[in-house]
């Protein structure tokens, strides 16, 4: 009896070590488990931290304008959330970076809908084609800048990526700019900025350029006011088959000098059978000063001289060294203006004044601009009269 009461004491003791040691067991377990669940926990803070750290740093490089981690954010952001990533995008392509640019029209593409994304994917594909080589697409882009068109109004900008394009010798840029400085919508126009550029087109041999850059010294806009240089470079215009050019040189002939009608009439018949329409009526206006065997006359050696600015036969400066001499002009005729110019050391002008001369009749001879005008003061009837000077029966 006293043994088996010994024996279950001694059961009953085991299983008390037994349960308190279990109890032991599961305490440490819960210590250790928490331990870890809390070594855990502070190596994810520490990882939270170390990729807000990280990210906080990319942003910072990115706003500083770092391209490489700029593009590494778009990439990550096109993955969860498209405005995000076109935001880096953009700011990529603002940069001037190609690889944003696409980033940019891809992201627009995606919203067809969208009609404002349209237009920005369209102003970038722009910029895109420019940046590859298309100067047109550059001057393009710059103009958009200007105006705001797929993209925030940028002037500065436009203005730097015109004067980038322009001083390549790309005329249309050149030209662009010389216009802007002295448009109406430039907050600070600068004349003479737009002189510098019509100039730099004119030694171009841009008729354009010339014909802005003549109206530039008559108006004296950017410039001192110089009829003589005016009527050069319109005249060289004009040689070239720019029309509107040989309009304006002939108003800026009319009533000036002794032949200035003569020579205006020549440039506005020119003007007007190249189809630059203003010129008609001007021509006829002119005509009706003169009297008709004058008007004939002219007309006899205009045409001929249509035909062979019409065939781009004309030389350099021929027309101007016919009426300087034939009419006794004083418009200047540069030797070397420009470092680059090679103007030949004949004058080929003497057969074309001899054809004006043998049209002339007896005893005309040319006089200076400040001698008095024969043509004014002849009689007055035959300037009265309503004549048909449109040369109707020209062909």
């Amino acid at each position: 009896m006293n043994i088996i009461g010994f024996l279950m004491g001694l059961v009953g003791l085991s299983l008390i070590l037994l349960v308190s040691w279990m109890m032991i067991l599961s305490v440490k377990q819960k210590r250790l488990e928490a331990e870890r669940q809390a070594r855990e926990s502070s190596d994810r803070r520490a990882r939270e931290q170390a990729v807000a750290e990280d990210r906080k740093e990319r942003q910072r490089k990115a706003e500083e304008g770092h391209i490489p981690t700029i593009l590494y954010l778009a990439k990550e952001a096109e993955k969860r959330d498209l405005r995000e990533a076109l935001f880096w995008y953009e700011k990529a392509a603002n940069l001037e970076n190609i690889t944003g640019m696409y980033g940019v029209v891809r992201i627009c593409q995606r919203s067809r809908k969208d009609t404002v994304l349209e237009e920005k994917a369209k102003f970038w594909q722009m910029y895109i084609r420019g940046m590859e080589g298309d100067l047109h697409s550059l001057c393009e882009t710059a103009k958009a800048y200007c105006a705001g068109l797929g993209i925030s109004v940028d002037i500065e900008k436009g203005v730097r990526i015109l004067e980038k394009v322009a001083m390549s010798n790309f005329i249309p840029a050149q030209l662009i700019l010389g216009d802007w400085y002295v448009s109406r919508d430039n907050p600070v126009p600068k004349p003479e900025d737009a002189c510098f550029w019509y100039a730099k087109a004119a030694r171009l041999d841009s008729s354009e350029g010339m014909m802005k850059l003549g109206l530039s010294y008559l108006k004296g806009n950017g410039v001192s006011r110089d009829h003589r240089k005016g009527c050069y470079w319109l005249e060289c215009a004009g040689e070239r088959g720019n029309a509107e050019a040989m309009y304006h040189a002939g108003k800026a002939w009319m009533d000036h000098g002794a032949y200035g009608n003569s020579v205006a009439y020549i440039w506005l018949f020119l003007s007007a059978h190249s189809g630059y329409e203003p010129a008609k009526a001007m021509r006829d206006d002119v005509g009706s000063r003169l009297g008709v065997d004058s008007i004939v006359l002219l007309q006899s050696f205009a045409k001929p001289l249509l035909k062979k600015i019409q065939a781009g036969t004309i030389g350099k400066h021929l027309i101007i060294r016919a009426f300087n001499k034939l009419y006794k002009r004083n418009v200047p005729i540069p030797q070397r203006e420009y470092p680059d110019d090679d103007f030949p050391s004949t004058d080929d002008s003497d057969e074309l004044i001899a054809g004006m001369e043998e049209l002339l009749p007896e005893g005309h001879e040319g006089k200076t601009e400040t001698q008095a005008d024969p043509e004014k003061s002849s009689g007055g009837e035959e300037k009265n009269l309503k004549l048909d000077f449109t040369d109707k029966n020209m062909h």
